[in-house]
């Protein structure tokens, strides 16, 4: 490596401590003042990781520009509407109940330590394996720009994260990760200068899809949404990945920081326009890689790295390789910081200060590096099952929350989230053709053994609400009887 290469990184690594530094709070669970700019870029770069840039957009080599269908759904669902009606009504609940952590949201709005503990649990270990795919996405595009070994670069992010988390609690969290926002829009708008330069221009490029043969991926070509169950499973990983995250609590958590509605209203073009550019970018590359990488690779995680090398002068490699260990470590960041919240705090109970929160957070990146050491899942399945298993449980209860407000009974949030998990389970073991067969040889006739187990998991947790209101409903019909 060159002393200009090693000195890029040096000053990256220690850019990012000195912000960690200068921005840390004293609450390591809470964050202090933070401007609307930075929470729209936080946000976003919390939102799209190296998972995405790497995993989701090397899909696109196979699925072609229906994959951009997932880009339309964040942009929308997870943006514009998240910060129309979702956030500054969860921090008026978070204020109003004095929550330290998303998972308190829940406990202290049902009434339910157990239902804490459960779902604190539950995130906690999701999370952390969510956390090991993305140090892993990080660590190959690593490997891509410096030479040394995947073990070697993972370990090393692991180890800036944790100081991170570690020194700066959830205020430097958030303004590296607004750092690191900046960082990856860059790096993705050279991606795309440089691939669409291979393929001949943006015009050439579509013209090239729209002459592929369609696939059993593509079934319709290249240019438009697959038919069956090929285009449920574009459909699906957009909820998904759009939907979805409403209630993951890493993301519940960047809503902590707003200060007023307006204030919300603000973050909103921001972060649509940022998360439009980072996964629109990186989706749209992954599409047109095969006009330049043809119709075989080794694997849609290699993707990306291989049209990085491809396409990229040595210096572009190094900045797309800065764009998305940016992604990584400010994904990582959010959710090793979430993370060791939920077991040391909601699971363990107890305040996280001193050591017990430098315990928790080495304790946290250890198990992500060593799962994602040992791993050899696809980046973006663990991505998409972590977030379901999640979004099955807690969805369906924080919209209550959300429209109910405080002081819900105890019954409906185990009701709700027991129903959306094993619902989701369920469904993932015995009926959802892409896994069930592998695991039970059972599987849904026809496009219902289509549907993702995330719409299942919500549809039986929104039952599971429901029932929990049923003994309400009749005990209110029954003394309205008496009364008439």
């Amino acid at each position: 490596m060159s002393a200009l290469i090693i000195s890029l990184w040096i000053g990256y690594g220690l850019f990012l401590m000195l912000l960690t530094w200068l921005a840390k709070g004293k609450n390591v669970l809470l964050p202090g003042k933070i401007g609307a700019v930075a929470q729209a870029f936080a946000y976003v770069a919390t939102y799209v990781s190296a998972v995405a840039l790497v995993g989701f957009a090397g899909l696109g080599h196979s699925m072609g520009l229906q994959i951009q269908l997932v880009t339309m759904g964040c942009v929308w669902f997870g943006c514009w509407m998240v910060y129309k009606y979702i956030a500054w009504p969860t921090r008026r609940l978070q204020e109003k109940l004095e929550a330290s952590t998303p998972i308190e949201i829940f406990s202290k709005g049902f009434g339910s330590r157990g239902l804490g503990v459960m779902l604190g649990a539950l995130s906690g270990v999701l999370i952390l394996i969510y956390c090991s795919a993305v140090f892993k996405g990080g660590a190959i595009i690593l490997t891509s720009a410096v030479s040394i070994s995947e073990s070697q670069a993972l370990w090393i992010l692991v180890g800036l994260v944790a100081v991170n988390v570690l020194w700066g609690g959830l205020r430097a969290v958030l303004y590296t990760e607004a750092f690191q926002g900046l960082i990856m829009t860059v790096g993705v708008l050279l991606l795309v200068y440089f691939a669409l330069r291979q393929a001949g221009g943006p015009i050439t490029a579509l013209n090239g899809l729209a002459a592929l043969p369609p696939t059993p991926a593509a079934n319709n070509g290249y240019l438009a949404l697959s038919s069956g169950p090929a285009g449920f499973n574009i459909v699906f990983l957009m909820m998904v990945t759009s939907v979805g995250m409403w209630a993951q609590p890493q993301m519940i958590q960047r809503h902590f920081a707003l200060k007023s509605r307006e204030q919300a209203a603000s973050i909103i073009p921001v972060s649509m326009l940022v998360i439009a550019i980072l996964l629109g970018g990186a989706l749209f590359v992954g599409a047109i890689s095969r006009l330049i990488l043809g119709p075989d690779v080794p694997s849609a995680d290699q993707v990306i790295p291989a049209i990085v090398r491809l396409v990229m002068p040595p210096f572009g490699v190094q900045i797309f390789a800065l764009a998305i260990v940016s992604a990584s470590l400010s994904t990582a960041s959010a959710l090793l910081h979430v993370s060791c919240a939920c077991l040391g705090r909601d699971v363990l109970g107890g305040k996280l200060e001193g050591w017990k929160w430098r315990l928790a957070v080495i304790c946290g990146a250890l198990a992500a590096g060593l799962v994602a050491e040992n791993s050899s899942s696809i980046i973006a399945i663990i991505c998409a099952t972590s977030w379901t298993l999640v979004a099955a449980a807690m969805w369906a209860p924080y919209l209550a929350l959300i429209i109910g407000g405080a002081g819900l009974a105890r019954s409906l949030g185990w009701s709700a989230s027991l129903a959306g998990l094993v619902g989701a389970l369920g469904w993932y073991f015995l009926a959802y053709a892409p896994t069930s067969l592998k695991y039970t040889g059972l599987a849904a006739p026809g496009l219902i053994g289509h549907l993702h187990p995330m719409l299942v998991g919500v549809i039986c947790s929104a039952a599971g609400l429901g029932l929990g209101l049923a003994p309400r409903l009749m005990a209110w019909n029954r003394a309205r009887t008496e009364a008439a």
